[in-house]
């Protein structure tokens, strides 16, 4: 993301508002955080969207829903599947590092990936669900 954290946060909203049909959005911006929450339906899929940036980076995670089961999602939670995948043995010695992965369907399966983007998440809605269909 390039600009001010307000300025990202508006676009990305713009982008869920003409992607996502009932699109309900918070924000929190302050001095020691941001957090920008969507929740959307991409029909028939509901869509969770999450990035919060403080001192430690931008945490984020970005999931594609059937009801309560997750289709496929994106993350960069510290996920210790993800850090054994990445650091093998000694993966206790990083515990809280961001670390991009992708989640299966009912998590069942977990892929390491590149840094994603809300932006590039919903652009890609589409291929995302055709993969999975």
């Amino acid at each position: 993301m390039a600009g001010t954290i307000t300025e990202d946060f508006a676009r990305i909203v713009a982008l869920a508002r003409t992607t996502l049909e009932d699109t309900t959005i918070s924000q929190e911006i302050d001095l020691d955080r941001a957090i920008l929450t969507i929740k959307g339906i991409y029909s028939p899929y509901q869509i969770y969207i999450k990035e919060t940036i403080n001192s430690r980076g931008r945490r984020y995670a970005y999931y594609i829903l059937s009801g309560p089961r997750v289709i496929v999602g994106f993350d960069n939670h510290p996920d210790r599947q993800a850090l054994r995948l990445k650091h093998g043995s000694e993966f206790a010695a990083h515990l809280t590092e961001f670390i991009p992965h992708r989640h299966g369907t009912d998590k069942s399966t977990l892929t390491l990936t590149t840094p994603w983007e809300a932006e590039q998440f919903l652009s890609q809605l589409d291929i995302l669900i055709s993969q999975i269909e």
